[in-house]
């Protein structure tokens, strides 16, 4: 049983609080992913689930408006229909379900707990920029969508000619037809043919050329392997000095997991391996790697570096090794038999100019 690109999950860590002052880091945290990706253009954001049962559960998200002021807003979910958000955002932050953990950037906000996936996302669509709540974005699927088998993970078959309009990271809802109301995040664009994009697990019932969707860009909170009821943006609201104070550095945790039950990822190695677009000129993203599975470590604040358990900094890109014997154990999904914490430093310069991107954090190994 082959370890697939969606068996491969950043998890974020038990402290995350997007604040200055507060404990950072310790355990792993399932119910937490962490954003690496970004949103453009600017304007509101909608929420939806999979679920028609979903109409007691909430949502509060939080973003940056076009003038770069922080702005938040808690939304009802009304199950499978769309509800349209009221602020103007030109990225977005972090957001939480109902049900979420404490020591986050969003407080719980009520509400009932989702039973299906839940997709937060900008109100433009992708192929073309359109309304999530209007057809003139609706593609039509070709057949050869399919589950996943052997090496390959779960597949979807786009229009044609879509593929070179979509990035990973982004959401497919499918509208209509065969397997309509689901909800996935694309986790590759390429190496599985033409117009074809692979998808972060299984489809409930698979889509073919009846089935109609629409691409989007914002956050999935997947209800399966366990439910995600936060998604947050790393180092979201840091920022640097003017250009005569000092030079600042910032740390996150994360965790790098193997949700495959029955194959372990071996000499396995993880690296940041590019921004997009490239960082700021003299601005650092480093790696560090925990020197135990399932580390618990902690900062005192987000400003202070890990004070035990965690190797060098490396200058990214470059592959840290996972800790011996170098193995992402299997194990069922969430898989707690070993996470692998990530230490991620960001250094920026007095004076450093403010920031629109994405980072690529990437694993890999060997696999049966």
């Amino acid at each position: 049983m082959s370890v697939l690109p969606s068996d491969i999950v950043v998890y974020g860590s038990a402290n995350m609080p997007e604040a200055d002052g507060a404990i950072n880091g310790g355990a792993v945290d399932f119910t937490r992913r962490v954003a690496f990706y970004d949103i453009s253009p600017a304007g509101s954001f909608d929420v939806i689930s999979s679920s028609a049962s979903d109409t007691a559960t909430k949502i509060t998200y939080y973003g940056r408006d076009p003038t770069g002021v922080i702005q938040s807003q808690t939304l009802s979910l009304n199950g499978q229909t769309w509800v349209t958000g009221s602020q103007s955002l030109e990225r977005m932050l972090y957001a939480a379900l109902s049900g979420a953990t404490a020591n986050g950037p969003v407080a719980n906000p009520g509400g009932t707990a989702a039973v299906g996936d839940v997709a937060f996302a900008a109100h433009n669509c992708v192929l073309p920029s359109s309304s999530v709540t209007t057809d003139a974005s609706v593609r039509t699927a070709q057949n050869g969508s399919a589950n996943h088998s052997g090496t390959t993970p779960a597949l979807f078959k786009l229009q044609s000619g879509d593929g070179i309009g979509v990035s990973v990271g982004q959401i497919i809802w499918t509208k209509s037809g065969s397997g309509s109301n689901q909800l996935r995040q694309i986790i590759a664009t390429s190496g599985y043919g033409t117009d074809m994009v692979a998808v972060h697990g299984d489809w409930g019932a698979i889509p073919d050329n009846t089935t109609t969707y629409k691409i989007l860009q914002g956050m999935l909170f997947e209800i399966s392997p366990n439910a995600v009821t936060a998604v947050i943006r790393m180092f979201s609201n840091t920022a640097a000095d003017g250009a005569t104070g000092a030079q600042r550095t910032y740390y996150e945790k994360v965790f790098v997991v193997n949700n495959n039950t029955g194959s372990a990822l071996t000499g396995a190695q993880i690296e940041v391996t590019s921004e997009t677009p490239s960082l700021p000129s003299g601005a650092l993203l480093d790696v560090a790697l925990t020197t135990a599975l399932n580390d618990t470590g902690t900062a005192a604040n987000r400003q202070a570096p890990p004070s035990s358990g965690v190797g060098s900094f490396i200058a990214q890109p470059a592959f840290g090794n996972v800790t011996g014997p170098g193995n992402l154990p299997s194990g069922s999904a969430p898989n707690t038999a070993g996470a692998q914490g990530v230490w991620l430093r960001l250094t920026l310069p007095a004076g450093t100019a403010a920031y629109k991107g994405s980072a690529d954090l990437r694993t890999q190994g060997t696999t049966v």
